[in-house]
């Protein structure tokens, strides 16, 4: 009974890890990254309007299925 208990357990972390790991690798795209990058560049020109900046990185974001930044 105890060994059962163990290989279960076992099992359901072994299970449990490897879903995490995948959805962890799976999650970063060099597109969303290149969206942060125009953002970061937008807002460091003396001129900025961040309201600008954030609207030119939410068009990139949606085009690639990043994630948003509220306005």
């Amino acid at each position: 009974m105890r060994i059962t208990r163990h290989k279960t357990l076992f099992a359901a972390a072994f299970v449990f890890a490897t879903a995490f790991a995948s959805t962890a690798s799976a999650s970063f795209d060099w597109r969303c990254d290149s969206c942060m990058g125009t953002y970061d560049y937008c807002v460091s020109q003396p001129d900025a309007s961040i309201d600008a900046c954030v609207t030119e990185y939410n068009i990139c974001a949606g085009r690639y299925n990043c994630p948003y930044m509220p306005i």
